[in-house]
């Protein structure tokens, strides 16, 4: 380390030539113009799954069920269950299949399998991507209620609780999609010595928010 710049440890390349050039075609863009074009149509789609993210949180853009209560009449709720032909859920799964195609590929050519889950930056790439199969799931088992499909009986008690128990899943979710935006310190020195930074200081963070 000299003079704030922080010196990096020399990764290992894959022996095989095929998937040393998969990994050096993701893994470093300044390793050829291909890498180069890999790596902005990658930060080109996080920012796209970011700001889809943030326009979702809109007003004018969330989406509102209809509840019809036995004590108090109807209520309007905001519905966070997104629909399966929504713009928003249409280019969130066109993302999805980008961050999920690169993980795989870069996992398959990979030096070190072992290594390569233990590296920060892969696991922020896995918790980027868990969020949406989850969300899909809940569609798909909404699409199955909607279709009135045969299934075991369930008390209205019982469905209640189910329902809260998957909004408050989705929200926290919804939460966890924010992690995406540290998919950018791949492709950003910046970010990364910040990140670094803030792993140093946690204790004092700690402490800071303690207080606050």
């Amino acid at each position: 380390e000299d003079e704030g710049f922080i010196k990096e440890d020399e990764k290992p390349l894959p022996s095989n030539e095929r998937q040393r050039k998969i990994w050096l075609l993701f893994e470093y863009p300044e390793s050829s113009q291909a890498a180069r074009v890999v790596a902005i149509i990658s930060v080109f789609v996080i920012l796209l799954s970011i700001v889809i993210f943030c326009l979702e949180t809109l007003p004018e853009f969330k989406h509102y069920k209809v509840f019809n209560t036995t004590t108090n009449g109807t209520k309007i709720e905001e519905d966070e269950v997104p629909d399966i032909t929504d713009p928003f859920f249409l280019i969130e799964t066109l993302c999805i299949i980008w961050f999920t195609f690169e993980l795989i590929v870069r996992f398959l050519a990979c030096p070190n399998k072992f290594n390569f889950f233990r590296d920060v930056m892969n696991i922020i790439d896995i918790i980027a991507i868990i969020p949406y199969f989850i969300t899909l799931a809940t569609v798909v088992a909404e699409e199955e209620d909607t279709l009135n499909l045969p299934r075991a009986p369930v008390s209205p008690q019982d469905k209640s609780t189910n329902q809260a128990m998957s909004l408050a899943i989705l929200r926290v979710i919804r939460l966890v999609r924010v992690f995406r935006i540290f998919k950018l310190s791949r492709h950003s020195k910046g970010l990364q010595i910040l990140g670094r930074t803030l792993k140093a200081s946690m204790r004092e963070l700690g402490l800071l928010i303690f207080f606050l």
